[in-house]
């Protein structure tokens, strides 16, 4: 019975996980069909991926993407560092838990509540002008790349949170308390010993940042405007289109693209010491 609940999971996960995934490589180089695809080799979806604009938005998502995760770490990770360092640790997970609670609303109600905060009427422009900071309402917030990185970050900035307490949690206090007695500055500590012992859990964070800040189709939809685009959407686009072989092409991109940073980041950080407390 116990051997049969700890393979469940695993079957699930084979079933359910691993093999669509498979299947997305395969279905990638079939030939499309006026409704549907048919079995075939050709490697024209791929052709019509590197070789037209999408390409082009397809890294410029990237590059904004990884604005968000610079941006997300600088705002996000000194938080864990802060609530593992100054909070209870009774109170540590009930701190990190508010965090969480954003994902349970719904995403689009999420993103889209960002419409009347960030517009040219909004409340981020009403408290500029009321204050004087500025004597017109500002335009480039909202419906412009800068309106899709403020939405990554703010979407996903409880992943650094998360995945840098869990790297803090493996952490014991008395290192910190040795480098405070040692009279080290904190700008020292933060550099030599807290960034490296809390690599691989700001890695896991900036990855599922990256990576959602790529596939969240309704990101460059509701906060982008026209012409806004990521690899989401560009899948998304080629589903209504009917051009199934491009879509699965798209995600195997997406795919690989997550395979290959998830084997970087282990292989320079080990990320399995997220999970395991450090001597």
């Amino acid at each position: 019975m116990g051997k049969a609940l700890f393979l469940a999971p695993i079957v699930f996960m084979t079933l359910f996980f691993a093999l669509p995934l498979a299947l997305t490589v395969v279905w990638s180089v079939f030939e499309r069909t006026m409704f549907w695809m048919e079995p075939g080799f050709t490697l024209f979806a791929y052709e019509n991926f590197f070789f037209s604009a999408r390409l082009e938005n397809f890294l410029s998502s990237m590059w904004h993407s990884s604005i968000s995760v610079v941006v997300a770490f600088i705002f996000g990770f000194p938080v864990a560092v802060f609530v593992r360092r100054r909070i209870p640790q009774v109170a540590q997970h009930r701190v990190i838990l508010l965090f969480i609670l954003p994902f349970m609303v719904s995403e689009i109600i999420r993103i889209f509540a960002l419409r009347p905060v960030l517009q040219r009427t909004g409340l981020v422009n009403n408290v500029l002008l009321e204050l004087g900071v500025i004597t017109e309402p500002i335009t480039v917030i909202l419906y412009t790349p800068l309106g899709v990185i403020i939405g990554e970050v703010l979407s996903f900035l409880p992943f650094i949170v998360f995945a840098g307490f869990l790297a803090m949690e493996a952490v014991p206090k008395y290192i910190f308390e040795i480098c405070d007695d040692l009279g080290a500055p904190r700008h020292r500590v933060f550099i030599d010993v807290i960034l490296p012992l809390a690599a691989p859990g700001i890695f896991a964070g900036a990855v599922f940042i990256f990576v959602n800040g790529l596939g969240v189709a309704l990101l460059p939809n509701i906060l982008g405007g026209p012409g806004a685009v990521n690899a989401g959407l560009i899948a998304t686009q080629a589903i209504a289109a009917l051009d199934f072989p491009l879509a699965m092409a798209v995600s195997a991109i997406m795919m690989t693209t997550l395979l290959g940073l998830l084997y970087i980041g282990h292989r320079l950080f080990d990320l399995t010491r997220i999970l395991s407390p450090i001597n």
